[in-house]
């Protein structure tokens, strides 16, 4: 079984890798960016490295933007490219590790990378290693992870020794809109959400930019 030490341990070791800083700077509460220095381009490095030693798919569209396939253009971020009050229940709901306090409607969409912790990163690996079957789908055995001489981990059934695979990250977070989509507090700040999203796209036409076509959009 894949412990928590264990994904603690893989998490933190492909921050520093990535990053170039001592593993023992690397404590779940630092904030990459502003206190261990990340850049945007260190995300997807920091991707690859758990992806090679997890049976993962991380989510490769930003969770804001792919939620617009779902509740529509502008649902989640508006044409000033601000967090609408749907975009920021879905940063609060997704993102663990996160200074809640610090997301709010109106915030930047490129200040939320800013809020991410390296518990952040452990929660979005934990989510997807939870999607894993826990029994095998051929022969009902059990769900276990096994780790190779390189360090890496895969999940096979106990019995036959089939592969397990999760969901992938991006397929996740599709499902997931689809599920709170009809829930009647999501379905308040979508309409909150258009409201906002057709004010800055009056303001980004007033400003001698137009919006592009289908910005507020259902």
């Amino acid at each position: 079984m894949l412990s928590s030490d264990e994904l603690s341990d893989i998490v933190r070791s492909a921050v520093a890798l990535a990053l170039a800083v001592e593993l023992d700077d690397v404590t779940s509460d630092r904030l990459l960016i502003p206190e261990l220095g990340a850049e945007s381009i260190d995300f997807l490095d920091i991707t690859f490295r758990l992806e090679q030693f997890l049976p993962i798919s991380v989510p490769r569209d930003d969770l804001n933007e792919q939620a617009e396939d779902v509740f529509g253009a502008g649902a989640a971020v508006d044409t000033l490219r601000r967090l609408t009050p749907l975009g920021a229940y879905l940063v609060r709901e997704r993102l663990l590790g996160v200074d809640l306090s610090k997301v709010e409607p109106g915030m930047r969409v490129e200040d939320v990378a800013a809020l991410w912790t390296v518990e952040t990163w452990g929660g979005l690996c934990k989510r997807l290693l939870d999607t894993i079957p826990e029994t095998c789908p051929s022969c009902g055995g059990n769900r276990t992870f096994v780790r190779n001489a390189d360090g890496e981990f895969h999940a096979e059934c106990d019995k036959c020794a089939t592969e397990l695979t999760a969901i992938p990250g991006d397929e996740l977070n599709q499902n997931w809109f689809e599920e709170i989509r009809d829930l009647d507090e999501v379905a308040r700040l979508v309409e909150q959400s258009r409201a906002q999203a057709a004010e800055a796209a009056a303001a980004t036409a007033q400003a001698g930019d137009p919006a592009p076509a289908g910005a507020i959009s259902e």
